[in-house]
């Protein structure tokens, strides 16, 4: 890992935490659903970029920038365990489980989606 490989990933982080700050702001009185959108639409994306890098002669730059730098700064696992502690503080259960069950499962699927997806078109 060296220092191109750093800067990638910063540049591309930059751009996925100030796209997910966009986000944030417009669905503020929405926190959960933004936390939700981000993880979901960055897995949507990784299981595209994934498939579409596979055979790419940069593929440690093309992963430093759009894998782990931009949809690794977009999406939100920090979050995602706050707004469930804040739940599970409130004892809204039923909630936090539907929250984890979107989440979780549905990041799977996305990357799933996003992979197949990707493989239809390359």
């Amino acid at each position: 890992m060296g220092v191109q490989f750093l800067f990638y990933v910063g540049i591309g982080g930059a751009i996925g935490s100030i796209s997910r700050a966009i986000l944030a702001y417009f669905l503020s009185s929405q926190t959960l659903l933004a936390t939700i959108l981000a993880n979901l639409g960055g897995a949507l994306l990784i299981g595209c970029l994934s498939k579409l890098g596979e055979n790419l002669s940069s593929g440690d730059i093309f992963r430093a920038f759009w894998i782990i730098g931009v949809c690794g700064g977009f999406t939100t696992f920090s979050t995602f365990g706050m707004d469930l502690f804040n739940l599970f503080q409130k004892d809204s259960w039923l909630t936090g489980c539907l929250y984890i069950s979107a989440n979780f499962f549905g990041t799977l699927l996305f990357i799933w989606i996003g992979y197949k997806g990707a493989g239809i078109i390359s």
